[in-house]
């Protein structure tokens, strides 16, 4: 038989003789007292969250009793009546606790054998226990439930009539099978009168029939759809110490076996997360570091609502602020999460999901409305006036990269495993609808990507910012499959990637069929051998491709005006001259773009003006590139015919440098026919876009007036919203 042994401890009192040679209590101490061993913290957090307590008048017999497991610990508490130093009467409380949670019914049995039968042992200052304990039989032996039977098909918290006889053995037995059916702890009252929380046990059998009704009336006005939750003030207890800044390993283990309860789910959380002020700090904005950290749970423990906290992280006056304080809290998680890697399997569980949700809002088109005077994104009903799915992408790039991150070490660790294994047994489900067993986000995410398996060659652009952040995060086989999906081709430096390290196989990964995206010297080779037809629409290829910037400063016009001219002199002349005509309009585009594309890498276009103005021309360059990369995405979901009503030409509308430009201009007040390419050569043009760029930091209220567009400072960020809102908004100006 295993050896186990029963401890105790005692309120903690000032014990003072009386005349009569009994005792009475000076006042408690704040420790307990009589301990065989060290008490275990878990106890300690259920005695602090009340969960033994009885209140006021709760003690109206001699003695009453309260079981309940609690972590790895079965515990059982008798409560029994003292009186001070000035005759008031006290509840004293004296625990038995073993390790193990199936021992309760062993100490019931204990106190039976020592007390004969009678009464339990209660608390006595002068008793002195072993230090060791005492030993436990730990076997259970059958309880007859008589007619009580019929309370165990009943919903807790159950109130037991107080004219019907039962033993807290009983109790315990009634208390105990309703918790195994619903996969919970369980605890009960035995003989109270009043609980300080009467929801917090399965089983009460009252002190009397008055005690009966109040209980009942107490507990009808318990919300109807609350349930009962075994430990439920150690969870509320876990959170507030984490809110407060105060993590310790035991409140991250709350939240990870709250986590694994079955009764426990999004409503759940969202119910005790607003009542501590979630909700309200999410509408009102409000940024301190207890309400960050208090949202940072939320997003931990409700997956899907990641994306919004990202969204509200970022529109915070000081973003970084709230960064650091989430950190924090992560670094407290990830801590706990590296001593086992399989430790805290629900909330690396939840982590996952959450990504997937963000994965999935990165898809998510946003919708905009006439009737809106700015573009508003309405990301699953939230609207952000100033946020896009960019932002969002530069949100998820900077949490699951974050040093310290929980979130970034999840993803690290096992979510890029995870999802490659899920990519790879999609192409195997013969039915759509069929993907299961997964939690909710990443259903929902894999379920969407079936068709793209189902139906090959099918694409969807919303995809495209889903690519981009992959390739960002530099997991190209990832990326390659969203450039497919989304674009229908995998750019050539993605696709040689895996194909030198060996991932792509005959042109297929993850069993679907990859296409390597062409690019000039294909269209030249292509024309070259098919004809003077397809050398024409080829050099337009290559020529439009020269119109946006692709081409310039690798192959010049006259280099291909040879090529034409050479492939053409053996075809029909009267093609050529058709073909002529074809290149002559070309070559004007071309000249056009040519006079505002900047080549700053090379130091020969900067030779016409001063060093000063070279810095600060290529500083501003700087910023103008970064701001095409964060509008190309913005620009590509704009609703049809928006770029022709601002006055964006058809045969451009595909150069996101020129519409950018074009917006930049206007927001400056400068000519649209303003060549940008030309300032770096002159001087006195330079000076004519830094004087209205000075203008423009002015009106704006930037604290430098400069002249100057720095990256990601405050000018670039002006000018970036004022094109989305307005430049880029028929609407809005």
């Amino acid at each position: 038989m295993t050896m186990i042994y029963i401890h105790e401890f005692s309120t903690g009192i000032e014990v003072k003789r009386t005349s009569d040679g009994g005792w009475e209590s000076g006042g408690f101490t704040g420790q307990y007292m009589n301990c065989t061993r060290e008490i275990p913290p878990e106890i300690l957090n259920a005695i602090s969250n009340r969960e033994f307590s009885l209140s006021e008048g709760g003690l109206q017999g001699s003695w009453a009793m309260v079981g309940r497991q609690v972590g790895g610990y079965s515990v059982v508490a008798v409560v029994s009546r003292g009186r001070d130093d000035r005759g008031r009467s006290v509840s004293l409380y004296r625990y038995f606790w073993c390790e193990g949670k199936d021992y309760i019914e062993a100490i019931l049995r204990s106190m039976i054998s020592s007390s004969n039968k009678v009464d339990p042992p209660v608390f006595d200052p002068y008793y002195q226990p072993q230090s060791t304990g005492y030993p436990l039989n730990p076997d259970s032996q059958p309880v007859s439930l008589d007619k009580l039977a019929e309370y165990l098909d009943s919903s807790p918290p159950i109130v037991i009539p107080h004219e019907q006889p039962c033993t807290h053995l009983i109790l315990n037995e009634i208390a105990k099978e309703i918790a195994k059916r619903q996969g919970q702890d369980y605890s009960w009252a035995y003989k109270v009168a009043a609980l300080e929380n009467p929801w917090y046990f399965q089983v009460i059998y009252p002190a009397s029939s008055e005690a009966e009704n109040n209980f009942k009336e107490v507990l009808a006005r318990r919300p109807r759809d609350s349930v009962f939750i075994s430990g439920e003030a150690g969870i509320k207890t876990a959170i507030k110490a984490i809110i407060k800044g105060r993590v310790k390993p035991e409140h991250i283990n709350s939240l990870e076996i709250a986590l694994a309860h079955p009764q426990i789910d999004a409503q759940f959380w969202n119910k005790l997360l607003d009542g501590l002020g979630a909700s309200k700090a999410y509408k009102d904005k409000i940024y301190s570091e207890p309400m960050v950290r208090l949202l940072t749970l939320k997003a931990l423990l409700i997956p899907k609502f990641l994306p919004d906290f990202l969204i509200w992280i970022q529109t915070a006056p000081k973003p970084d602020d709230c960064w650091e304080s989430c950190r924090k809290l992560q670094a407290s998680i990830v801590t706990e999460y590296q001593k086992n890697i399989h430790g805290l399997p629900c909330l690396t569980r939840n982590v996952k999901d959450g990504i997937y949700s963000l994965l999935s809002r990165l898809i998510t088109k946003p919708k905009s409305s006439k009737s809106d005077s700015k573009i508003q994104h309405k990301l699953r009903g939230l609207v952000h006036s100033k946020f896009d799915i960019p932002q969002l992408v530069k949100a998820t790039k900077l949490l699951l990269t974050q040093k310290d991150g929980f979130w970034s070490q999840v993803y690290r660790v096992s979510f890029t495993k995870d999802l490659a294994d899920a990519l790879t047994q999609i192409p195997d489900l013969s039915e759509p609808g069929v993907i299961k067993d997964y939690p909710e986000e990443q259903q929902k995410f894999l379920t969407n990507l079936q068709p793209f398996w189902r139906y090959p060659g099918k694409t969807d652009k919303n995809y495209l910012s889903l690519a981009q952040f992959f390739e960002e995060v530099e997991e190209p086989h990832f990326a390659a499959i969203f450039y497919q999906i989304s674009t229908g081709e995998v750019p050539a430096n993605i696709f040689y990637s895996l194909s030198r390290k060996g991932n792509v196989k005959k042109g297929t990964l993850f069993e679907m069929t990859l296409i390597r995206k062409k690019g000039w010297r294909d269209h030249i080779h292509s024309a070259l051998d098919a004809g003077i037809y397809f050398v024409t629409e080829n050099l337009i290829l290559i020529i439009r491709g020269m119109v946006i910037g692709l081409l310039l400063g690798t192959i010049g016009l006259t280099t291909i005006l040879l090529i034409s001219s050479w492939r053409t002199s053996r075809y029909d002349k009267a093609l050529q001259a058709s073909m002529d005509e074809k290149i002559a309009t070309l070559e004007e585009e071309l000249k056009s773009a040519q006079a505002s594309t900047t080549d700053t890498n090379n130091p020969e276009t900067l030779t016409g003006i001063s060093d000063d103005n070279k810095g600060r021309f290529r500083r501003t360059d700087e910023a103008i590139k970064a701001m095409i990369t964060n509008l190309t995405d913005y620009i590509n979901q704009l609703p049809p015919n928006t770029l022709n009503s601002i006055g964006i030409p058809e045969k451009v509308q595909e150069n996101h440098e020129y519409i950018v430009l074009f917006c930049v201009k206007r927001r400056l007040g400068i000519d649209p026919n303003f060549q940008y390419g030309e300032i770096r050569q002159d001087n006195e043009k330079w000076q004519k876009f830094s004087d209205a760029i000075k203008e423009y930091q002015k009106s704006k209220g930037v604290d430098t007036l400069d002249g100057v567009i720095d990256k990601d400072g405050p000018t670039q960020t002006r000018l970036e919203e004022d094109i989305r809102n307005q430049c880029l908004n028929p609407h809005g100006g």
